[in-house]
């Protein structure tokens, strides 16, 4: 998958990406607070009244990580050389 997803896949894959990327900064977060003491989860502080809605993103972001783990099957991801759509470079 290309870093800077500029013009690559469909709008789920891009989507996706950036979804996955937030859940890799709020696992990281929640790393280091267990370290110095502290509730780092980013999305419990924005979606903790809401505990379902805070359980549908953990899904959303699984899934999209299953879906950029096995490639985007989409035609305009299968058209881009399989860049953007979790396939090897």
């Amino acid at each position: 998958m290309c870093v800077i997803m500029k013009d690559k896949g469909c709008m789920a894959s891009t989507v996706g990406f950036w979804l996955l990327i937030a859940g890799a900064i709020n696992w990281g977060l929640v790393g280091l607070g267990g370290f110095f003491g502290g509730d780092w989860n980013v999305f419990h502080m924005v979606f903790g009244t809401w505990a379902w809605l805070e359980w549908g993103v953990y899904v959303l972001v699984g899934l999209v990580g299953v879906m950029l783990a096995i490639g985007c099957k989409c035609d305009k991801c299968k058209a881009d050389s399989g860049v953007s759509g979790g396939q090897p470079m």
